[in-house]
């Protein structure tokens, strides 16, 4: 535990942007101000963001001022999803937001995120999934749907410890790319940033951050339940993100399919473990109910 508090105290000293909770209160305020009147889709995605963030660090001190700014973060996704001009990617990252301003006011408030929340979690991003993307195999999957797939398979194994929560635009845009990354792993002291690539890269990253690979996960998921019938990376992607949809609309998946998620959901598991304690077999932990 010590050596894990170590490492994401460390995390905070490699200028990577840190959690919300943490941000100084007068550049939280710059942004809402900075955001609040941009009128394209994008800056209404933006504008959401600034407001959940400052109102965590309002939060602390009160909680009224707090449910203000995230019933207008609220308001301002709405604005987004009935925007026709807005681009897939960023109402997925709408709808994705939402899912999660439920996490970040427990976590204003330092209250204990619980199974349930991570099935709630769960729950939203599949129908986030299924309200913008039809079940076709031959339809070439978005990277961002890809990567919403990564924070469901990590809200699957219901231990609130593994969940991953996207990044706000300020914490994913750094102007330094080794230190850049989409998601985290939430720790009381900071964060176990992630980066997630569809496909392996010669791009270095900074040592404090975990990149996970989705395709070669997959590709071994599939050899270990005998799913041979999934050939182009297209069906791959497309085949876990119908499962996920599926599963979380209770609509059942087969015995072997739903190994098949346990297996991936394990292996986003294992990046939290290899941050934290290198040496331990993630297959020892009951990740997945």
């Amino acid at each position: 535990m010590r050596e894990a508090q170590t490492r994401v105290h460390e995390v905070a000293r490699r200028r990577i942007e840190p959690l919300a909770e943490h941000m100084r209160p007068e550049l939280a305020s710059a942004a809402v101000r900075l955001y609040e009147t941009r009128t394209e889709p994008a800056g209404h995605l933006q504008s959401a963001w600034s407001h959940v963030e400052y109102g965590m660090i309002r939060g602390a001190e009160d909680g009224g001022a707090m449910d203000e700014y995230f019933g207008t973060s609220q308001m301002l996704v709405a604005w987004v999803l009935r925007r026709k001009e807005a681009h897939q990617d960023i109402k997925l990252g709408a709808l994705t937001l939402s899912t999660f301003i439920p996490l970040f006011r427990k976590r204003a408030l330092n209250e204990a995120i619980i199974e349930s929340d991570c099935e709630d979690v769960y729950k939203s991003l599949g129908a986030a999934m299924a309200y913008l993307r039809p079940l076709d195999v031959d339809e070439p999957p978005q990277w961002r749907m890809a990567e919403i797939g990564v924070l469901a398979l990590a809200a699957r194994t219901r231990q609130p410890w593994l969940l991953l929560y996207p990044t706000s635009p300020r914490e994913e845009h750094s102007d330094v790319q080794a230190i850049n990354h989409d998601s985290y792993f939430y720790e009381q002291a900071g964060k176990i940033p992630l980066q997630q690539k569809l496909l392996p890269t010669q791009k270095a990253y900074d040592e404090f951050i975990t990149v996970l690979y989705l395709q070669p996960i997959v590709d071994k998921a599939l050899r270990a339940h005998n799913i041979a019938s999934v050939d182009s990376l297209s069906k791959k992607v497309n085949y876990l993100l119908s499962l996920i949809i599926a599963e979380s609309h209770g609509l059942g998946v087969s015995k072997e399919e739903s190994r098949f998620l346990n297996y991936l959901s394990e292996a986003v598991a294992a990046h939290h473990y290899r941050f934290t304690q290198s040496d331990m077999d993630v297959h020892e932990r009951h990740c997945v109910a």
